[in-house]
């Protein structure tokens, strides 16, 4: 039996987007904290937000070259360190959902899986986050792992439902 490896990437679109806002956010930054001689209190404000907007193209960078690679025995990413988690060996998992506004249903999800030695933290941007989702979601029944309750929620929203008598349902 041949084992299936599903090859994944953070979608290039809403990265571009990103860079776009990165690159907004050092002009209207740095640009006055080095070309308009400001007073030194501001040029300190605007240094420090420049790198606010540096730190968010660095890790914007980041997702532009991950990959991730996901088979049935293990998960694998690769941005510009690899990390590798075997699902038999995973011992925490969270999904978390941050809303862009107060009360709104747009936002994007984040998840968390833990093995003891490897943390790997993927969002809802990867191509393929929800297949990601399901093979965590059944090693989280596998293994046997507690989860809190915004996490239950929040694979009931992507459609999958963790039931330890039934396994997972979508």
């Amino acid at each position: 039996m041949t084992e299936q490896t599903i090859h994944s990437a953070y979608e290039r679109r809403p990265l571009l987007a990103d860079f776009a806002r990165c690159a907004a956010g050092l002009f209207f930054t740095i640009g006055p904290a080095l070309f308009l001689n400001p007073l030194p209190v501001l040029y300190w404000i605007f240094l420090a937000a420049g790198m606010l907007f540096l730190a968010f193209g660095v890790k914007t960078a980041q997702k532009w070259v991950t990959k991730v690679a996901v088979t049935a025995d293990t998960l694998t990413v690769t941005a510009p360190f690899r990390a590798s988690l075997a699902w038999k060996d995973l011992k925490s998992a969270k999904l978390r959902f941050y809303a862009t506004r107060r009360k709104s249903r747009k936002g994007w999800m984040q998840l968390t899986l833990k093995d003891g030695r490897s943390r790997i933290v993927l969002d809802s941007a990867l191509a393929d986050f929800d297949l990601v989702a399901k093979y965590a979601a059944r090693w989280i029944l596998e293994n046997g792992i507690e989860l809190d309750i915004p996490s239950r929620e929040n694979f009931l929203a992507l459609g999958i439902r963790l039931d330890r008598n039934a396994g997972v349902e979508e």
